[in-house]
């Protein structure tokens, strides 16, 4: 580990934009798309061509869109273990949508489980000073398989349960994993295309992981948005992310953060999971507009 290396928010400041902005377009598509699985889904099941039908769900998908096309302008110019914990901040975004759209409230615990997580989250980028990784490390192909055939079966288990908050849950986390892991991937494939160019980099399992894991994490997404309460899915799928992407960013990637802060960034990630566990216990399904 080198002290030349740019490290923190500070150094990286229009990555950082990049990933705020990324955080408030996931925010507002997460809201639209579940508003559209919500009314297409019967019985516990998702009606895949009553959803895509919908205007709500196309404005989502658009957003949602926007928002990785943010989001990986920010990869190419920070580090994972910046970028991923920033995008957290879709849990506030999304709750006042979700309050401008349906005229409800957050609830106590969720307003006071959305400060402690993203005020856990932004505590802990900036104390753990994430920095990038080895010059040009691109992970092996071995290591890019068994982490997409990871998060594809756990994705695969959740998509047998049904309908209820539970569910909603399971499917966020196991959604968020899928993410976690897929923006690892994506930094890793711009990687190999600033080293090998765009042709030599097709070669690369990195880059057909990131596609595999990024499609993964979506049906992983809709899955959660369609079981159950909002409140329940997306905390899993915005803080369950970072959770998995710092350390696969620091297994495949080589990415490290402060040791000598770990006992403000350490505190600060407990805070961010007691966020959790509020949002997931507070609020009930928003009422879907027709």
């Amino acid at each position: 580990m080198t002290d030349d290396l740019a490290r923190g928010v500070g150094d990286h400041l229009p990555g950082t934009v990049l990933a705020l902005t990324a955080a408030l377009l996931f925010g507002l598509g997460s809201v639209l798309q579940h508003e559209a699985a919500a009314r297409a889904s019967a019985g516990g099941r998702l009606r895949m061509r009553a959803m895509v039908g919908q205007r709500t769900w196309l404005a989502g998908q658009v957003t949602t869109t926007a928002g990785t096309g943010a989001q990986v302008a920010a990869l190419a110019l920070a580090p994972v273990s910046l970028v991923q914990p920033l995008l957290a901040g879709a849990l506030v975004a999304a709750l006042a949508v979700r309050w401008a759209r349906t005229g409800l409230p957050p609830t106590r615990p969720e307003g006071l489980g959305a400060v402690l997580t993203v005020a856990g989250i932004a505590v802990f980028v900036t104390a753990a000073r994430p920095g990038p990784g080895v010059v040009d490390r691109v992970p092996a192909g071995w290591a890019v398989v068994l982490a997409v055939v990871g998060v594809t079966v756990a994705v695969a288990l959740t998509a047998r349960l049904g309908a209820g908050r539970g569910a909603a849950l399971a499917c966020g986390v196991t959604g968020g994993l899928a993410a976690g892991v897929a923006a690892v991937l994506v930094a890793a494939g711009l990687t190999a295309v600033s080293t090998d160019g765009v042709v030599d980099a097709l070669a690369r399992p990195a880059v057909w992981g990131a596609v595999v894991a990024g499609v993964v994490s979506q049906v992983g997404a809709q899955q959660a948005y369609g079981r159950g309460s909002l409140s329940a899915s997306l905390p899993a799928l915005a803080v369950l992310d970072p959770m998995a992407a710092v350390p696969a960013a620091r297994l495949l990637l080589g990415e490290h953060l402060e040791p000598g802060h770990a006992a403000v960034w350490g505190p600060a990630g407990l805070v961010a999971v007691v966020g959790i566990v509020l949002l997931t216990r507070g609020g009930g399904q928003p009422a879907p507009r027709r």
